[in-house]
């Protein structure tokens, strides 16, 4: 709903409109000229015309008074003078003289005037004085729709939701189109209100006729997974992905830990390699462990075992990392990066309860270097924790001694 196309549409509305009441000719003749010195932007000329036409005594209920004063509020607006043109304007809709199809359109533009000028009370007044006289009419009047979704939009900031939601609903209805922004108020209300269901319905629609706007895949993904339809939710997130829509760091990984969470971890991995790939999303510790844990429940213990290296390489004395690194290692029977992880830990001052001691004398024992294995075994058997580990295995090494 745009104010400014809106008034300059209304502003050189056709000065002739046929109606119950007809402006005389006089008042027609100087109209023209106001049109034609507005063109010519001899703008203090068209307004002394208005002004005389404006103060002359006319009857009440005068149709030439309410399009003298239509026609000065817009010159106003035109102006940015927006109190008098509000001023001007009401007048012509106080005349109670224009045909309800022309008072839509005034009704419409001037209760925009008053919500950008704050006054959303003079605003709402306004619209339902005229929704009551609409009603009166045995005919429906055009343009109704877009009074009622003003109307709703009101009541909706006023966080009156049940009544916005019977407007909203009622202009839609009335719409011959779709109306982006209407269903938009539609899914705010139905958000709000938490209900959810109608909110899918109308987060569909939005998506239906919009596809193109990424919002909307994001918007209806979340509805699904509030209602706890979480294989739509990722359908939904996969179509914006595979559209190209997605353009955020975290609505990458918000996808890569839905993979994760629905026991997809290859496509979670693949989907964070290519934004790492594509600098969408930055090579932390966040995402490295998202893609070390990815590729570790995908067996891919190799794949989670480089992320992690080339993570420490960023972080070298992270704890949590190097801790991550030898388990990886280990799982993974690579024996010199277990080697290498114990190295790293004991670099980094990282205290031992004998674990370490322990995995790295297992190591050296599968690579057949028993005396490094026994001096890591005897490391082990002097901890709290892993004595009796430690000890077993150096009575394990005695006895293939004979």
């Amino acid at each position: 709903m745009k104010l400014f196309n809106l008034l300059f549409i209304l502003i050189f509305f056709p000065l002739f409109v046929s109606s119950e009441d007809v402006l005389n000719e006089g008042v027609y003749w100087e109209l023209t000229r106001v049109d034609a010195k507005i063109e010519e932007k001899k703008f203090d000329e068209a307004e002394k015309i208005l002004s005389r036409l404006y103060k002359k005594s006319w009857r009440s209920r005068s149709y030439n008074k309410a399009v003298i004063a239509r026609t000065y509020g817009f010159f106003l607006f035109q102006q940015e003078r927006f109190p008098e043109a509000i001023e001007k304007l009401q007048v012509a809709y106080d005349e109670q003289a224009l045909p309800l199809q022309e008072a839509t359109s005034l009704v419409q533009a001037l209760a925009q005037l008053y919500t950008t000028q704050g006054n959303t009370k003079g605003a709402k007044e306004l619209l339902l004085d005229f929704i009551e006289e609409a009603n009166r009419n045995p005919k429906p009047v055009p343009g109704m729709h877009n009074i009622y979704a003003l109307t709703a939009l009101i009541y909706a900031s006023e966080k009156n939701y049940d009544v916005a939601y019977d407007y909203i609903n009622l202009a839609i209805s009335l719409s011959s189109s779709f109306r982006e922004d209407w269903y938009q108020l539609k899914f705010a209300i139905e958000y709000n209100k938490e209900d959810f269901i109608a909110a899918e319905g109308s987060a569909k629609e939005l998506l239906l006729n919009r596809p193109e706007k990424k919002r909307y895949y994001v918007q209806l993904s979340a509805v699904y997974n509030i209602l706890e339809k979480y294989d739509m939710s990722l359908a939904t997130m996969e179509v914006s992905y595979m559209k190209g829509l997605m353009d955020k760091p975290e609505e990458f990984t918000t996808l890569a830990s839905f993979y994760l969470y629905k026991k997809n971890p290859a496509m979670s991995a693949k989907v964070l390699e290519k934004a790492i790939t594509n600098e969408d999303i930055d090579f932390d510790n966040t995402n490295a462990k998202l893609l070390a844990d990815s590729w570790l429940f995908a067996k891919e213990r190799l794949k989670s075992l480089n992320v992690i290296g080339s993570s420490l390489n960023n972080n070298p004395e992270d704890a949590k990392l190097i801790k991550q690194y030898i388990n990886i290692a280990f799982s993974a029977f690579e024996w010199d990066e277990v080697i290498k992880g114990v190295n790293k830990a004991y670099e980094a001052g990282l205290k031992d309860d004998g674990k370490f001691a322990l995995m790295k004398g297992i190591a050296y024992f599968e690579k057949n270097s028993i005396v490094n294995a026994k001096n890591s075994f005897i490391q082990a058997s002097n901890s709290k924790e892993y004595k009796d580990q430690g000890i077993a295995w150096l009575e394990y090494l005695e006895a293939l001694n004979g």
